[in-house]
Parts: C-alpha cells; structure tokens; sequence
C-alpha cells in the first residue's frame, strides 16, 4: 500500500493505493501525523484502493475516532462500489461521510451539504431497515448454543444484528431469520464487523454479517421480501 498526502485549499488529501487491509496500520501513522501538525481537514481518496477487509474497517474507524477526537473532520472520495457497500452493511454510512468526487467532498468542508443531497449520495443498493427476531450460533460449536438477537438492517449480501452474544469476527455462523410471510431463512454468514461504541452507540452491542452460504431458493425468498417491504424510509445500500 502507498500513501500520498497533498493539500488542497488547507485541506489534507490523502491519496490511498492498494489494500487496506491488517498490515495498512500506516494510514493511522499518517493521520496521526497530520493531527500532530495541526491539519485537521482530512479527505481519504479512495480512488485506487481496491480491497477493504474486516480488519481495515477497524482501522478506518481508528483513525476516523482519532481526528473526531481533536475536533478534526475526515470524509472519503471515490470509494469503489464494493467497499461503500461494505461500509453500509456494518453500519458505518451513518457515521462515514462519503462524496462520488474530490471536488464535491472538497467543497462540504466550507458549506454544509443538505439532509436531502447526503441522503441521495447513499442510493445505489437496497437495503431494509427493520426489528426482525433472529438466532445465531456458531457453526464450529459442537454443543450449538443458539443466541437471539434484533435485526437492525438487511440485504441480499448480509445483515446487522443487535445483541449482546456478540461472536469474534471472523466466526462463521448459522443464522435462522423468521422473515414474517416469506417463512424462516437460513443461512450461513461470517462475522466482519463488531459495533463501536463509541461510533455506534445506538447500534452497541452488534455485529455486521457478510451472507456466506445461501441457497438459490432462500436468497429469492430474501429478495422477494426486501423488495416487498422496502419503503420510502429505508435507506439503499
């Protein structure tokens, strides 16, 4: 991974190459730089990274405390599809501000962008909002002990969990979700994300779900009920 930093009307853009993944502990170092020298206006261009692991979210949520911390701000440009939807599936769009461009993202830092317009950057994919009852347990524990837990989101490619059973990332879990009409769901998932507190407090204690293993029959009976239920008040991922 490389990283590049350049400044743009008083504001630090970091320019990201490559994979942010357990060994980019460099972008904390880099950040931390930038803080220790008083530049507190912070753009991450995404523009060539292209892999996010469960272990670079929790970097990026590091060092987006830490400029939080010292009264900074720090937004993203250019983030491939694929890394946004993994920001929306654990939760972290509510707290990520992200811009399709550097212009866009550089301009929010002077003027306050609209309630409506940061709405609209956020539809791309379907996402239902809802408080479903589920059971989890660990798919490796011989003595399967089954935890409940309150679906907070869904989509075709995973879920977020409400519950204080949170299981270590990394775990695959067997999951049985009771989507009202549509019958019980089935699936395999894996842990990729646990709630932070201090970023996430009204989504603490969680877990954000990549979808593992799902039968062609059980992700059509999944589609056909987000699509049934999506409203005007769920938000797209």
């Amino acid at each position: 991974m490389d990283i590049r930093i350049r400044e743009a009307n008083n504001i630090s853009i970091v320019d990201i190459d490559g994979q942010i993944d357990i060994n980019a502990s460099e972008i904390i170092e880099a950040i931390g730089w930038l803080i220790k020298n008083k530049k507190k206006d912070i753009l991450l261009n995404f523009d060539k990274v292209n892999l996010v692991d469960y272990s670079g979210v929790s970097i990026l949520a590091i060092t987006y405390k830490n400029v939080i911390n010292h009264k900074g701000k720090m937004k993203f440009c250019n983030v491939p599809l694929h890394i946004e939807k993994l920001f929306k599936l654990v939760r972290l769009d509510f707290i990520f501000e992200i811009y399709g461009d550097e212009e866009t993202a550089l301009n929010t830092f002077f003027h306050s962008e609209s309630p409506l317009d940061h709405t609209l950057l956020r539809r791309r994919f379907k996402r239902l909002d809802v408080h479903i009852e589920a059971e989890f347990c660990a798919k490796d524990d011989i003595n399967k002990i089954w935890h409940t837990g309150k679906i907070l989101n869904i989509s075709g490619e995973g879920l977020f969990i409400y519950t204080k059973n949170v299981l270590p990332l990394g775990t695959v879990i067997t999951l049985r979700v009771n989507i009202l009409d549509s019958g019980i769901l089935e699936a395999e998932g894996i842990v990729i994300w646990l709630a932070d507190k201090s970023l996430q407090l009204q989504s603490y204690p969680g877990m954000g779900i990549h979808f593992k293993d799902m039968r062609k029959g059980a992700q059509d009976k999944l589609m056909t009920f987000i699509n049934k239920h999506i409203t005007s008040r769920s938000t797209d991922i």
